[in-house]
């Protein structure tokens, strides 16, 4: 009997423990499903976090082999010092942030993200961005600034990034283009300033921008462009002026010039 009632509680004792551990596992299994709702796997080497419309206030925890954020439509007002990196972002390549309300951007902000190479800002309320902001990130390729409400001052840079190749300013608050402007881009390829109000271009103002492929000035208040406005052997393939008073003095009216057809532009200005 002793025996019997030995194997009797043993029996028992191990159908309670297969509960508690199925119960482990579904409660780590449920786990494992929300984690997914938010890490969207597209390669099993590749992770994007998407928090789009969740009402956030401030940059999220994430994992250091996050490789895409984008955290639109949100309503955080500020990127503090090394906001990514302290919240545990170390392979980020690409940050959205659109139709948030940042108005700060700290120059450290995006320090330590040695893999980024697109930034999405557009649709905040930015006036301005120190000088040095994306200085560090060595594989920056694109900068998407639209929307905002930048300005450019007088004999002030307004970026320095080595790599640098598109840089999207349409819809802001530009009316003057000055000669330091653009003075610490070298790689610019694609310059996008259309709707903007721009009365007044400075001589030189893009002869920095010697890899200048397009440039945009689409419903701008531009009324005339010159030769000493870019490099001799630079000018860009194509530059949109569109609804320009420029485009307006010709008939019809020009929208994108290109080629051969930029140099002619340019030289015109002689004559005029």
């Amino acid at each position: 009997m002793d025996f019997s009632v030995r194997f009797l509680t043993t029996v028992i004792w191990m159908c309670t423990m297969f509960q508690v551990i199925t119960a482990e596992v579904s409660t780590t299994h449920s786990d494992a499903e929300w984690d997914q709702d938010s890490f969207i796997t597209t390669t099993q080497t590749t992770l994007h976090f998407i928090q789009m419309g969740k009402g956030l206030r401030e940059i999220p925890l994430g994992s250091h082999n996050l490789e895409s954020i984008n955290f639109g439509y949100n309503r955080i007002p500020s990127l503090g010092p090394y906001v990514f990196y302290y919240n545990g972002y170390l392979s980020l390549t690409k940050i959205e942030l659109c139709q948030n309300k940042i108005f700060n951007v700290s120059q450290n902000a995006f320090k330590e993200l040695s893999q980024l190479k697109m930034v999405d800002l557009s649709g905040n309320n930015l006036t301005s961005l120190e000088v040095n902001t994306f200085k560090s990130n060595t594989k920056l390729v694109k900068l998407d600034l639209s929307q905002n409400k930048i300005g450019f001052i007088p004999f002030k840079l307004f970026l320095n990034s080595a790599t640098l190749e598109t840089l999207v300013l349409s819809s802001n608050k530009v009316d003057h283009i000055y000669e330091a402007t653009f003075s610490k881009l070298p790689k610019l390829r694609n310059l996008m300033l259309n709707d903007n109000t721009i009365f007044f271009i400075d001589q030189n103002a893009f002869t920095h921008l010697r890899c200048l492929q397009y440039l945009s000035l689409a419903s701008t208040g531009v009324f005339r462009l010159s030769e000493n406005m870019f490099r001799n052997d630079s000018y860009p393939k194509i530059i949109d002026l569109s609804d320009t008073p420029l485009a307006n003095k010709f008939d019809p009216p020009l929208k994108k010039v290109k080629n051969n057809g930029v140099a002619n532009l340019l030289t015109l200005d002689r004559y005029f």
